[in-house]
């Protein structure tokens, strides 16, 4: 049960000062994402069990403790945490306390429908630049910003004051593109092209594979189907 003479002006914390696993991460974005709505709703307190509720159950009390403990002493034993200082400080960890600008390079199925996603699910993204080489695609508007030809990156991207870029181009043109923008002094990158980028540091990058992702589950199904007519 909660407290009702918990104080709900709780202190901000700084958060621990070893940087946070990238597997803890997405759980840390999914806490902020429902107690920020939880906020909106209303409600001021929560225990771990109540947010394992909002998130349907489907990260254990135990892990959302073990993970909010790595961001220092946000909650009481028995009594919960208040909602508003661990939404901010969520954010701060995040790195949500503040707008990231965009640009997407390539604007194909896969970076249009990236760009209409990211919009939606978190306010602090905004996509500040497109840019695409298909005659198709260029000149068309997106919520107002016009796709570029991707022959003037080096003149428009330093313009639009980026901090993080998304590659969506096809593999054979991915690390020229990624280079190009890190030369232009982006310092983060998504990637979805299939293949790795290989870029020097400072430049952060994360590849993303989907039909690696997708292999998981057929791995789990064709698992699974086996159980199945083994009888194990």
């Amino acid at each position: 049960m909660i407290d009702p003479k918990l104080k709900l002006d709780a202190p901000r914390f700084e958060p621990a000062t070893e940087p946070l696993g990238e597997v803890s991460i997405p759980r840390l974005y999914a806490y902020h994402r429902v107690l920020r709505q939880a906020l909106a709703d209303g409600k001021r307190t929560i225990t771990s069990q109540g947010l394992a509720g909002l998130l349907g159950h489907t990260i254990a009390s135990t892990q959302i403790r073990k993970d909010l403990s790595a961001l220092g002493p946000l909650g009481r034993r028995g009594h919960g945490y208040a909602i508003n200082p661990l939404v901010e400080q969520l954010a701060w960890v995040l790195g949500l306390e503040h707008d990231w600008r965009i640009a997407i390079v390539g604007f194909g199925y896969l970076g249009h429908a990236f760009a209409t996603f990211i919009i939606a699910r978190e306010r602090r993204f905004r996509v500040a630049a497109i840019f695409d080489k298909s005659p198709a695609v260029v000149g068309q508007r997106w919520q107002g910003i016009v796709v570029q030809d991707i022959a003037e990156i080096e003149r428009s991207l330093p313009q639009a004051e980026c901090n993080i870029a998304v590659i969506s181009v096809p593999a054979e043109a991915a690390q020229e593109s990624a280079q190009r923008v890190a030369d232009l002094g982006i310092r983060a990158i998504l990637n979805f092209a299939p293949m790795p980028l290989h870029l020097r540091a400072p430049v952060i990058v994360r590849n993303i594979d989907l039909a690696g992702e997708m292999s998981i589950l057929t791995h789990r199904l064709s698992f699974e189907s086996d159980r199945e007519m083994t009888g194990l």
